[in-house]
């Protein structure tokens, strides 16, 4: 596992390349912060990552509320103390 231990944040989530690559970064070990604005769209890629043996933190958000990101980089930081890959 290449990402064994990472902790990445992706935007975009919920479609596309941020779909893609969370599901990458997760089966390659790294815990995932998927954000998206969508929760039904992040619910399925979870279910995508568990079944591949991964993990997710779901964080349905829009990007421009920079209160809430304040928030979240907090929280990573509380619990991870690092955050390693950001898309």
């Amino acid at each position: 596992m290449m990402f064994k231990d990472y902790v990445a944040v992706v935007t975009g989530a919920s479609r596309g390349i941020g779909y893609a690559t969370a599901k990458a970064l997760a089966k390659e070990g790294a815990h995932v912060f998927a954000i998206a604005r969508t929760v039904g769209s992040l619910e399925a890629l979870d279910d995508e990552i568990k079944a591949a043996g991964g993990a997710a933190t779901l964080v349905p958000l829009d990007i421009t509320d920079y209160d809430a990101l304040d928030r979240l980089g907090g929280i990573i930081a509380e619990k991870y103390g690092k955050l390693d890959i950001l898309v």
